[in-house]
């Protein structure tokens, strides 16, 4: 028995043994990472090609990076929250403002100063290429407008919802334009559209295109048998209203260019109208075909349920129009 003790004793030696060293064994390479990454900033820094003061700048900017790091985010994150509520209670305010106003319809002119200098501030939190992002897409409805008729919801002596359905995938949109009861009375002008390039477009001929020039001293000539023959053009039938307002909205011609460096297509369309159609409890009675009518879109203010667009003759801001809409 006695000379068996020492027999079990180094039994169980040699198997603790190896336990200790496979421990030991399977350590290391967690030591080693574990060192590594203490040191993985400062290593960084001694294969840049940087000089070795620069070296120190680098570890002591990865160490405050380390540090500084969650504080930094949960400032952004405090910044984007801050953002997003101002936005929300602006766009509250425009609504509110828009709504005594009919659409626009009956705004003073107190009313659409105020009404102005709100969308402006709304606008100064755009995206960067609201023209290029899928939120265009869909179905809006416009809340507020200065265009004139029928962009502004009327029709003749009747007065509706504009509506604006756009396809990004084809490129084509439509203003809708109902008056209710049961949509007895629509217009529809259909179009489509491309991003523009930065050239102004120019009031050149009549509404038909003819005696077209791009010559602004030939234009300024005829300024007065243009209105003439414009205002033989006009159209007295219960739909005339409709008509000469696209009467007004003269063929376009590119213009000057102003600018090649800015990518205009980011926040900008050339929209060329189609056709315009109204029906009467859903068919059609009028419609106008149109030749080189054209307008430029800005797209000032865009996210998912709201969007601004400032629409013009030329794309000079001189002589845009805003529409402030809604998704539906």
């Amino acid at each position: 028995f006695a000379k068996s003790i020492p027999k079990n004793i180094k039994a169980r030696n040699n198997e603790t043994t190896p336990s200790i060293m496979t421990l030991l064994t399977s350590m290391i390479p967690t030591t080693v990472l574990l060192l590594l990454f203490i040191n993985l900033p400062t290593s960084i820094c001694a294969f840049s090609p940087l000089s070795s003061s620069s070296s120190y700048l680098c570890s002591r900017r990865f160490a405050g990076s380390r540090q500084n790091a969650p504080s930094s985010i949960l400032l952004s994150m405090s910044n984007t929250a801050t953002e997003d509520n101002d936005i929300q209670k602006l766009k509250s305010t425009i609504l509110t403002s828009i709504e005594p106003t009919k659409r626009g319809l009956s705004a003073t002119s107190t009313q659409k100063s105020t009404i102005e200098s709100q969308i402006q501030r709304l606008e100064s939190y755009c995206m960067a290429e609201p023209a290029r992002d899928e939120k265009m897409d869909g179905k809006w409805k416009v809340e507020y407008t200065t265009a004139p008729p029928p962009s502004n919801g009327q029709l003749g002596p009747f007065v509706g919802i504009a509506r604006q359905v756009i396809d990004l995938d084809t490129k084509r949109y439509s203003n809708l334009l109902i008056v209710d009861p049961n949509e007895w009375l629509s217009a529809t002008l259909d179009a489509t559209w491309e991003e523009w390039d930065g050239v102004f477009l120019e009031k050149v001929g009549g509404f038909d295109g003819d005696n077209a020039t791009s010559s602004s001293t030939i234009l300024e000539g005829r300024e007065e048998e243009e209105q003439k023959d414009d205002n033989q053009k006009k159209d007295d039938s219960p739909f005339g209203a409709v008509l000469n307002w696209f009467r007004q909205s003269t063929d376009t011609k590119e213009s000057t260019s102003i600018s090649k460096k800015t990518d205009y297509g980011a926040t900008s369309w050339r929209v060329t109208f189609d056709s315009l159609t109204i029906r009467f409890f859903g068919i059609p009675i009028v419609t106008k075909k149109f030749e080189n009518t054209a307008r430029v879109w800005r797209m000032s203010y865009l996210d998912d349920d709201t969007r601004v667009v400032r629409a013009g003759q030329t794309g000079k801001s001189e002589d845009d129009v805003v529409f402030y809409m809604t998704r539906e």
